[in-house]
């Protein structure tokens, strides 16, 4: 069998580069995979199934919390975030969220105890992440703030009486 190649000279093989790159971008964005980094993209898409927020009979003293879930795309932001007590983002997500108006998305919530709301995977649908953190306005001092690694399947999220915690599983 004979291969006949189509592409001559220097633009042909400019225009080869072209429909082959095209043709690697448009696998990775179809496929719903990962994309390498090479290609410039960098996170992954959120595709939970179920999404629920508990809060315990004893949440925050028998009190309302707040909580986000914070979407984040860029990694020097998530570099921040990581080190950032549930107090101050609470203090700065408006101001955050200007700052970085395409790099951070997060939805709110306010559980009273007892509490048990099962949010739409699809509130969490956009742009790539690469990570995503859930921080809870407790009044007593600490870090109220846990990263999500999965971001597929399920997601709980709960509220105790002083402390927030989450579990994911496939």
């Amino acid at each position: 069998m004979k291969v006949v190649s189509i592409w001559r000279g220097s633009a042909g093989r400019a225009g080869a580069l072209l429909l082959a790159g095209t043709l690697a971008a448009s696998t990775v964005l179809l496929g719903g995979c990962s994309a390498p980094s090479f290609l410039g993209f960098k996170g992954d898409r959120v595709k939970w199934k179920q999404v629920v927020l508990n809060a315990a009979d004893d949440a925050n003293g028998n009190s309302p919390v707040a909580v986000d879930v914070v979407l984040v795309s860029d990694e020097a932001l998530q570099g921040r975030l990581v080190e950032l007590p549930a107090s101050k983002w609470f203090a700065g997500r408006t101001d955050l969220s200007n700052t970085y108006p395409g790099s951070l998305r997060f939805r709110s919530w306010e559980l009273v105890p007892g509490q048990r709301l099962e949010v739409p995977p699809q509130e969490f649908e956009g742009p790539r992440v690469t990570a995503v953190f859930v921080f809870a306005n407790y009044p007593e001092p600490g870090a109220h703030r846990v990263r999500i690694d999965q971001f597929s399947g399920t997601l709980a999220v709960q509220l105790s009486s002083s402390a927030v915690s989450v579990s994911t599983s496939k």
